[in-house]
């Protein structure tokens, strides 16, 4: 039956062919395209999902938080931990501050820690974080400096990060962070509640000038 059957090849139109076959490509590319555009998509939205998940869980850790900070800055308002300028105040420094205060430092110091490494490297957006959470977060290493630094002298640390040190250093970095970018009369303002100097530093226009960051959703880890 079939073997009447023939192809003449030789009378097919080639320049048909190869216009079909580049139609052909040409929705596949577009197919490809529209492919890899939704899974972009598909990972932007992911990412952000993910991101908004991180600051939530930080800002209910903050919302925790406030009785702890509360105790610490009345007890730094009340009698400041210690000044702890050299090696004298080591080991031997006896403070004023009470077990259940002792407690709520130790609690503070190690949460914020933990928040501010996640901020400094962007793992929660450092920008929104302070926006909401910056003047406590300041407010918070005011109150626990002297304490922080005492632990670094018992611990045979520096007393400065740039000399070493590394307990609570992220707590440490990020709330200088935020006082070298949250508006200056607001800085200042915690600064006086804590009978502390006001910042010598001159703070322009465009120092305070705050960009806002995007959620970081192109990254390389």
């Amino acid at each position: 039956m079939f073997k009447d059957i023939t192809f003449e090849l030789s009378k097919v139109d080639w320049s048909g062919v190869s216009g079909i076959t580049s139609i052909i490509m040409t929705i596949l590319s577009i197919v490809l395209l529209l492919g890899i555009r939704q899974g972009s998509r598909n990972l932007k939205e992911s990412s952000l999902s993910r991101d908004a998940d991180i600051l939530r869980w930080a800002m209910s850790e903050m919302d925790k938080l406030k009785p702890q900070i509360r105790l610490i800055t009345d007890a730094h308002k009340r009698h400041k931990y210690c000044d702890c300028k050299d090696e004298n105040h080591k080991l031997k420094y006896s403070t004023n501050w009470t077990g259940e205060e002792l407690n709520a430092a130790q609690v503070v110091g190690v949460s914020l820690q933990r928040i501010g490494y996640m901020a400094l490297h962007n793992l929660i957006s450092r920008n929104h974080f302070m926006n909401i959470w910056g003047p406590m977060f300041l407010s918070s290493w005011y109150s626990l400096e002297g304490w922080v630094k005492h632990k670094r002298l018992n611990l045979n640390e520096p007393l400065n990060i740039e000399d070493g040190a590394y307990s609570r250093m992220y707590f440490e970095q990020y709330a200088l962070y935020c006082e070298n970018n949250l508006p200056i009369a607001l800085v200042q303002n915690e600064r006086e509640r804590f009978n502390l100097p006001p910042l010598k530093k001159d703070k322009s226009l465009f120092a305070n000038f705050l960009k806002r960051e995007k959620l970081d959703v192109k990254r390389t880890y």
